[in-house]
């Protein structure tokens, strides 16, 4: 791709805290992550002072929502111009979403996909990392310029994985934070923030 990329996580959620997986249900960001959001703006915008050119998409998750507006807003930029993108959304749990990751393993672990090719497990009612990967794909394949993104653990694992050609291995290993922002661009990965 010859554009870069500045990708962002939505700010600290209340299952964040809780050791929840939220998927693609909704929930509130923290006071912490509000404020993880305007810090994300004021480092944006010394990152790239151009931001004018930018493209923004958002999740359309609200939490990835507040999160872009927060961070726009902090920009010195119209809080509500940006394109909330269904493509950028979380990862579908199905029936796991609101589990804890130690249960949504113990369930998954009952299923020979899970254990002989985990990326294509498909959890009940919901996607596979497969599936993931290829929206994700599908909205990437789309952009045109220079372009920020607010979106979640799973898409922004996802983005990563297809922009420095990582293995799947390599692209579940990462963990990405609330905090911080993750620019991509000619192959090559930088991390500002924490």
């Amino acid at each position: 791709m010859n554009v870069t990329l500045y990708v962002l996580r939505h700010g600290q959620c209340v299952h964040n805290l809780e050791g929840r997986i939220a998927a693609q249900n909704d929930s509130p960001l923290t006071r912490f992550g509000r404020e993880q959001a305007r810090a994300n703006g004021c480092l944006l915008k010394a990152l790239a002072p151009e931001l004018s050119q930018f493209a923004f998409y958002s999740s359309s998750l609200h939490r990835a929502c507040v999160t872009m507006e927060l961070l726009r807003e902090a920009a010195d930029l119209d809080p509500q111009d940006y394109s909330a993108e269904r493509r950028l959304m979380e990862i579908d749990f199905g029936e796991n979403t609101w589990l804890t990751w130690p249960k949504v393993k113990a369930r998954a672990e009952r299923d020979p996909i899970w254990k002989g090719d985990p990326w294509h497990y498909v959890h009940p009612g919901g996607e596979s990392l497969a599936m993931l990967e290829a929206r994700v794909a599908a909205f990437l394949d789309t952009l045109e310029r220079d372009t920020v993104i607010v979106t979640h653990a799973g898409p922004l694992r996802m983005i990563r994985k297809r922009l420095l050609g990582l293995s799947q291995a390599a692209t579940l290993d990462f963990q990405p934070p609330n905090a911080g922002i993750m620019r991509l661009s000619g192959g090559s990965e930088c991390w500002f923030g924490t």
